[in-house]
Parts: C-alpha cells; sequence; structure tokens
C-alpha cells in the first residue's frame, strides 16, 4: 500500500511539473496564411498575381493564433489577374509573465497553378 501513495505522489509531482514545462510551449502565438490562385484558361499569357501577406505580432504575444485561407480561381478563354492582401495582426497577452518571450510562429502557403486549356482556342457550337 505505501508503494501504491508513493507511486501516485510520484505521478501527481511528475504531471505538475510537466504541465508547467508545456505551458510555455503553448504559451507561443501562431500565425498561418494558405492560399490557392488558379487559372484554367486558353491564354498564352502567364497569370499576372500577387499575394501580399503581412504578420505582425506584439513582443510578448502569447496564447493567440489566427488562421487565414483563400482561394482565387478563373476558368475560361480570357487572360485574368489576381491580387491578394491579407494582414495578420496580434496583441500580447501577459497572461504567464514567468514564462520568457519566444518569436511567434509564421507559416505561409501560397500555392500558384496556371493550366492550358487548349479547347476554349478553337470556335465550337456545342448545338450542331
Amino acid at each position: 500500500m505505501k508503494i501504491i501513495r508513493s507511486l501516485i505522489h510520484y505521478s501527481m509531482f511528475f504531471f505538475i511539473v510537466e504541465s508547467y514545462l508545456i505551458t510555455s510551449v503553448k504559451a507561443q502565438c501562431v500565425q498561418a496564411d494558405a492560399s490557392v490562385q488558379y487559372d484554367i484558361s486558353s491564354s498564352r499569357k502567364p497569370t499576372q498575381r500577387t499575394n501580399d501577406v503581412t504578420m505582425e505580432s506584439s513582443p510578448n504575444c502569447r496564447g493567440n493564433s489566427s488562421v487565414t485561407r483563400g482561394v482565387q480561381g478563373h476558368i475560361g478563354p480570357n487572360e485574368t489577374e489576381q491580387n491578394r492582401r491579407v494582414s495578420h495582426s496580434q496583441e500580447g497577452n501577459d497572461k504567464y509573465p514567468e514564462i520568457p518571450n519566444g518569436r511567434t510562429v509564421q507559416i505561409r502557403s501560397n500555392v500558384q497553378v496556371d493550366v492550358d486549356n487548349p479547347a476554349e482556342r478553337f470556335p465550337h457550337n456545342p448545338n450542331k
């Protein structure tokens, strides 16, 4: 019985210490942006695109997260232009002042795809 109590006390101590250490990992701020810009057309000109993403956070940012996502698509015979602007801004939260400030984790992913559709270049009449 003494051994079981000792194990329980040891386990509780371990979980308390572990939760304190894990809190420091959870305290970071995270900013993520994921987008897809695609064009399926017969235009022989490349698609003009911009993807302007700004990510800012205060030095004491902790425990916050933000995610943006976007899809811009064009299907048709003409050339196209795609412009995207995103702004992330996070303020601090001094919920855990005893934990040293870490850097905000920033994740960016922008997929850009052009697909040539030569069938759009030929005149056709579906009623024939």
